[in-house]
């Protein structure tokens, strides 16, 4: 019987991205799959990846990986291979996605990885978006505990909405019940003062990216 994979993990082609650390973020008993251009990112590391999807425009290695299930998409299509990664993995059951290499290079990639941790939320699962620098991934509504951040800088900012409404307990800047605009995030920057972080989600959609203070 073989080992069951509970998480899903899309290495996308970031330009910028680390492959040591993306590297280091995968786990032998998860589910990899690669968007396009991301295949030539395990090009000769030894990690073989389940999947490669997209319409290899960007992708020179592929035909690397002998034994890995290759789906060619369309050029002329309306999502994106990160997309289309992730909606695969839906298919499969997966609730749990790592995504790696989808910060940096052109500014439209990153915005639209971004847009599919909310099409994760909205369908029912779970989605980070991690690289060297930060953690990045969306609030749920009600109550929210992040643990092991003491030290680090936390922010959050109104996505894919108007505002949204927060309470924090355990950042330096506290808020009880506040309102923050979509044009006007001030509520980047805070700080963890506490191992234990509490972040309500009154109302609205909003990211929660977590980083190292010294970035």
């Amino acid at each position: 019987m073989g080992t069951v994979k509970n998480r899903c993990v899309i290495v996308c082609a970031s330009p910028t991205s680390d492959i040591d650390f993306i590297l280091s973020q995968i786990r032998k008993d998860d589910f990899v799959m690669c968007a396009d251009g991301g295949a030539d990112k395990l090009s000769g590391t030894g990690i073989v990846p389940d999947m490669i999807i997209g319409d290899l425009d960007s992708s020179k290695k592929y035909t690397e990986f002998k034994d890995t299930e290759i789906i060619v998409l369309n050029v002329m299509k309306d999502d994106t291979d990160t997309f289309h990664c992730a909606s695969v993995a839906l298919d499969k059951g997966y609730k749990e996605f790592l995504i790696l290499g989808a910060i940096g290079g052109r500014l439209d990639h990153t915005l639209g990885n971004i847009s599919v941790l909310l099409y994760l939320k909205k369908h029912g699962a779970t989605g980070v978006i991690l690289d060297e620098y930060s953690q990045t991934s969306m609030l749920n509504l009600g109550t929210n505990e992040i643990t092991g951040i003491k030290g680090k800088t936390v922010s959050v900012m109104p996505y894919a909405c108007d505002s949204a409404t927060l309470t924090y307990l355990g950042l330096r800047f506290a808020m009880d019940k506040g309102t923050v605009t979509a044009d006007f995030p001030y509520t980047i920057s805070n700080e963890a003062e506490s191992d234990r972080v509490l972040i309500t989600l009154h109302s609205g959609t909003a990211l929660l990216i977590v980083s190292d203070k010294k970035y």
